[in-house]
């Protein structure tokens, strides 16, 4: 019945509508949904040029830039896949792979893009973001976002953003300054690794938070705290990336076991399953067009699967 059951699927949703998909929508977003009340966004490391889109120019716009943020995408999905490893599945993760000078999706609608064809894509990495923080809040009653950027000015230095503890407030009130900042913070272990970490005290003086921040930390109302994370160059070093990725998974582990609703465990195959089901169930009317689906499915390792098609292959061989 089972196998009936997915193959009838198989049929309902034809194999080259698949395949289109993927190639036409890995260009423009990455989106893994996920499986634990951690979000991971990238949205200045994209590298690919829109066609028919205007650059933008930035007229009146403050704090214009289109530079990109080097290796930002890479260093978000490498975070991504070391936290699963850690804790034995998978965080959210949504990246933006086309070039900021193009569609900036950390600023406002307005200052955003600078051509009506740019909306699409500028939608759908707000509702990818909106998607998976609706599944954090309605699954766990609470998390955490962390939109990882770049800076120059400073390149061996994290700098932390959070609007002046705006974006955290849920988080400051259950625990207070300890969560933001303390040994078992993100950045607190972080430092103990012998990274520079800014700010030291809870004033946010260079890099406050952006709109990512702004739009949806927990002082809105979602449950969700929002942290934007500026690395430095040296540390975005292809040389480099592993290092600050493992760092600051090890340090992502050690804070969500001590602040966020999570159940360590290791995946065995039938719960593989009916979660990988699950998911999909939640997910086919929200994961389309412009957004890439990976699925991990396995025990304790992780195997990237990039295609529906892929994922019920491996169900239908493992049933």
């Amino acid at each position: 019945m089972f196998r009936f059951f997915l193959f009838a699927l198989l049929i309902w949703v034809p194999a080259h509508a698949w395949a289109d998909q993927d190639q036409e929508s890995g260009r423009w977003l990455t989106v893994w949904a996920g499986m634990l009340p951690i979000i991971l966004a990238a949205p200045h490391g994209g590298r690919a040029a829109v066609p028919g889109i205007v650059v933008r120019r930035g007229v009146g716009v403050p704090q214009f830039t289109t530079e990109r943020d080097s290796n930002t995408a890479e260093l978000a999905e490498l975070i991504g896949v070391k936290v699963a490893a850690l804790l034995g599945t998978r965080p959210f993760l949504v990246i933006a792979h086309f070039e900021r000078k193009f569609i900036d999706p950390n600023r406002t609608e307005n200052s955003a893009f600078e051509s009506a064809a740019a909306k699409p894509y500028y939608d759908a990495y707000h509702s990818a973001m909106k998607d998976a923080l609706n599944r954090v809040r309605q699954r766990w009653g609470g998390g955490l976002l962390l939109d990882i950027h770049g800076q120059r000015t400073e390149p061996d230095t994290i700098f932390r953003g959070t609007n002046n503890g705006k974006s955290t407030a849920w988080l400051r009130r259950r625990f207070g300054l300890a969560a933001i900042a303390g040994a078992k913070s993100i950045l607190g272990q972080m430092a103990a690794k012998g990274y520079r970490v800014e700010p030291t005290d809870d004033h946010e003086r260079r890099y406050t938070g952006g709109y990512t921040t702004q739009t949806y930390g927990s002082h809105r109302g979602s449950e969700v705290d929002a942290i934007q994370l500026e690395f430095g160059a040296h540390l975005r070093k292809s040389s480099n990336l592993d290092r600050t990725a493992t760092d600051l998974a090890h340090a992502i582990e050690i804070f969500a076991r001590e602040y966020l609703p999570i159940t360590p465990h290791a995946w065995r195959r039938p719960g593989v399953i009916s979660g990988t089901l699950a998911a999909w169930r939640e997910s086919r009317l929200h994961f389309v067009g412009f957004y890439q689906i990976r699925w991990f499915v396995g025990e304790a390792a992780l195997v990237p699967i990039e295609s529906w098609a892929g994922s019920f292959h491996k169900l239908l061989s493992a049933v």
